[in-house]
């Protein structure tokens, strides 16, 4: 049974886990001081408020930095961080009793009590360990509380006889914290089970070692393991050792020293250097890098030495690699970061045909996890000037249909070697490792330390190569960038995404087509941001985002960035060089059967004369030239032009769309010339309306607490009109942030999350000079 271990004492400790699964698990109470009530969804609450979403990646100790983030904490929240990190410490033997007790104390010490040394629950034989879990668990143990936090926030929303139902079966509870968010990668999914299951699942905390002894000494496939779920790997461990201990007439232990050596043999020696050391060469190239990377991120940045060495390395073998080598217009490029070190070192197989770099196109890239455990070698996408061109939100929505639409076109050549998804988990925060994750079309994870041979990295490189080819072919076919064709869009599809009435939408569109002008303004979280992708998708008839432009004006913005001016170049000198305006006014005069969008975010943040320039008569609707036949009789010479260079002109087929906050008090007045050029439309908070009603209906809120949210704002919002001297209705608050992502779990608790975190700090703002009675709206809303 898997529960036998040679090297340490388990009984106590597993008697532990036991107590705390009927106390903790099935219960609220905790096992470090049963009469207190913490493993409750409240101090989850809190933990997710202070710490989840307040990490320190800054300077100091694991401790010094956790107590700065649970400092606003509660007394109870803080005493379940001791526990929760109680739970972690059972599991490692590479950790001493002492370390073990004096983390959980310290921690407990912050509530202001304190955990004694003969707390039975601290002792040494409880905290005797199972097996190492390397250095890695020690290093992202904040990922690992991360993952608790959050899996057990979502365990407390279920019934309690749905908890005896997954707690009944190790397989049933193995399946559900596989399925909870964040699980990939993370050591609690196969410490966990073999806390509460020890005679189910093994003592085994890493993927790697799991997909090495199936490897090595199952009667099956090596390579099928590599990319089967978990649970597929688990059963069939438990089915290897029964087989094993058939054999030797007794228990076995995988790390034994007759065993352990049959499945993670040493490196072959350079004196029997061979065939089958040539056949490693990848594997060696790869992790020279990886060692390299490792150890030289710590210190400054550089790409000399020995990470220049292994880059230079592997470059040269993908480079020369068959399938690569075999494709002239495949180059290799590899990347550890531009004067910093990146968290998500990369290897890219980029084909000059759609893209020479990994901020547009779609490409091969090799992507390393932050933590150096897993590699992975993907179909992907470049995300930056999409995001610059669409918006953060916007590009992701592209992205993710793309991939969708590409996944139909290489299921076949791929078939089983590849995931057709978006699941790898880069372990990284970064903005960066989100869009790759995001950008994802096809995946294949290879584990650190058990790369495949050259013959199975050559054959995915050539799947992957051809399925690359593939869509490299059919995007010469398509109208547009992204490779898909863009769909038909009206108010219909707008009010799907909306809570406003289709008179309201009508009434905007008619407005500025009229006007050529317009600005929506409102108040903070009236949702302007949102709607003005889909009107100026409503507009041009079709959701065509290479048509609709955006840009974000601020104290900095000038005529130069807007229009044209001078400015660096890449050579560190000054040159002529054409600003957004300029760039779209053209593409909108070259294609003059079709209409374009510019929006232009907070648009009253900048100074509107000085970024307008003589642009200023232009923009007027009857000031306009016909793009496809312009007689030019409204044109300006630019402030800065070439001696040979035609006057310039606004084509009437570009739309300025503008959205401006006006609650925000360190904003100037729109200049009156300009304001006398748009027409101007009024947002407000939309919490009575039935769509807001449906949406979080449909996101899994409670009916009572969507009527507590209607009521109490609609309270707020009146009081905010009422106040004229120092408010009015421009300052009411608006209903998007009570809009959830997506369904919720724990409701209540994200309400009042939203209202500690956004509204409050909003309400003292507002009224900065009468705290209290921020505070007495706050405790308003939160009240039952």
């Amino acid at each position: 049974m898997s529960r036998y271990n040679p090297y340490h004492k388990t009984a106590r400790l597993l008697e532990a886990v036991e107590l705390w699964v009927q106390q903790c698990m099935l219960s609220s109470s905790s096992v470090l001081a049963p009469e207190t009530q913490i493993w409750t969804s409240k101090n989850l609450s809190q933990l997710e408020i202070h710490y989840v979403q307040n990490l320190d990646a800054g300077e100091g100790n694991f401790l010094e930095k956790l107590k700065g983030q649970l400092r606003e904490s509660s007394t109870d929240s803080i005493k379940l961080m001791a526990e929760i990190m109680w739970l972690l410490m059972l599991f490692p033997s590479n950790i001493g009793a002492k370390q073990k007790r004096h983390n959980v104390q310290e921690i407990w010490s912050w509530s202001g009590d304190k955990l004694a040394d003969s707390n039975s629950m601290l002792s040494d034989e409880i905290f005797e360990g199972i097996g190492s879990a390397g250095m890695g668990f020690n290093n992202h143990r904040w990922r690992e509380l991360v993952f608790v936090i959050s899996a057990f926030s979502t365990w407390k929303q279920l019934s309690h006889q749905e908890q005896v139902r997954v707690l009944s079966d190790g397989w049933l509870f193995a399946q559900w914290l596989e399925d909870q968010p964040g699980a990939r990668q993370r050591q609690l999914t196969h410490i966990l089970p073999h806390l509460l299951f020890p005679d189910t699942f093994e003592r085994i905390s890493s993927s790697g070692d799991k997909v090495k002894i199936l490897s090595a000494l199952y009667n099956g496939n090596p390579r099928s393991w590599k990319n089967e779920n978990q649970s597929t790997v688990d059963r069939a461990l438990l089915e290897l050792r029964k087989q094993l201990e058939d054999e030797s007439g007794g228990a076995i232990d995988f790390y034994s020293d007759g065993i352990k050596p049959r499945w993670a043999a040493e490196p072959t020696p350079k004196s029997q250097e061979g065939e089958e050391q040539k056949a490693m060469v990848f594997a060696d190239a790869m992790s020279n890098f990886l060692d390299a990377y490792g150890s030289a991120r710590g210190g400054p940045y550089t790409t000399v030495g020995r990470v220049a060495e292994t880059m230079n390395a592997l470059r040269e073998w993908l480079k020369n690699c068959e399938p690569v080598a075999a494709r002239e217009t495949v180059s290799v490029k590899i990347s550890v970061g531009q004067g910093n070190w990146t968290r998500t070192p990369w290897i890219a197989l980029l084909d000059e045909r759609v893209t020479t770099s990994t901020q547009r196109g779609f490409y091969i890239v090799l992507l390393v996890a932050d933590d150096l455990s897993v590699t992975y070698l993907t179909l992907n996408q470049g995300m930056n000037e999409l995001v610059t061109r669409l918006g953060q939100r916007e590009a992701t929505e592209e992205m993710l249909r793309f991939a969708e639409v590409s996944r139909t076109k290489v299921a076949s050549l791929l078939g089983k070697d590849f995931k057709l998804d978006s699941s790898i988990d880069l372990q990284s925060q970064t903005s960066a490792s989100s869009n790759y994750e995001a950008g994802t079309i096809a995946e294949k994870a290879y584990h650190t330390g058990s790369f495949p041979k050259d013959e199975e990295i050559i054959g995915d490189l050539e799947l992957l190569l051809s399925a690359y080819e593939l869509l490299i072919e059919e995007d010469k076919h398509e109208p547009n960038a992204t490779g898909v064709q863009n769909e038909p869009f009206g108010i219909s599809d707008a009010l799907e995404d909306l809570f406003l009435q289709r008179g309201d939408v009508e009434e905007m569109l008619e407005i500025w087509r009229d006007k050529k002008n317009l600005i929506i303004q409102g108040a903070p979280g009236v949702g302007k941001s949102y709607i003005s992708k889909r009107l100026a998708y409503c507009l041009i008839g079709e959701k065509a985002p290479e048509r609709v432009r955006m840009v974000q004006f601020h104290q900095s913005y000038s005529y130069e960035d807007f229009v044209r001016g001078y400015r660096p170049n890449e050579g560190g000198n000054f040159s002529l060089q054409d600003g957004i305006f300029y760039e779209f006014c053209l593409k909108a005069a070259n294609d003059p059967d079709r209409d374009y969008v510019l929006i232009i975010d907070e648009i009253n943040r900048g100074n509107l004369s000085k970024i307008m320039g003589e642009l200023m008569l232009l923009v007027e609707a009857d000031k306009r030239e016909k793009a496809e036949n312009p007689k030019k009789e409204w044109v300006v010479r630019l402030a800065y032009s070439h001696p040979d260079e035609e006057d310039f002109w606004v084509p009437d087929n570009l739309y300025i769309l503008g959205m401006m906050n006006t609650a925000d008090r360190s904003l100037s007045l729109v200049d009156y010339a300009l304001r006398r050029r748009f027409a101007f439309k009024d947002l407000s908070p939309q919490f009575a309306s039935q769509g807001f009603k449906e949406n979080l209906r449909a996101k899994n809120v409670p009916l009572e607490l969507i009527e507590k949210i209607r009521s109490k704002m609609g309270e707020l919002n009146a009081a905010i009109k009422a106040d004229q001297v120092n408010l009015g209705p421009g300052f009411c608050i608006g209903h998007s942030f009570f809009v959830p992502q997506s369904a919720m779990t724990e409701a209540l608790s994200w309400y009042k999350r939203v209202v500690q975190t956004e509204i409050y700090p909003l309400l003292r703002e507002y009224w900065f000079d009468e705290p209290m009675k921020a505070e007495q709206w706050r405790d308003k809303l939160l009240a039952d």
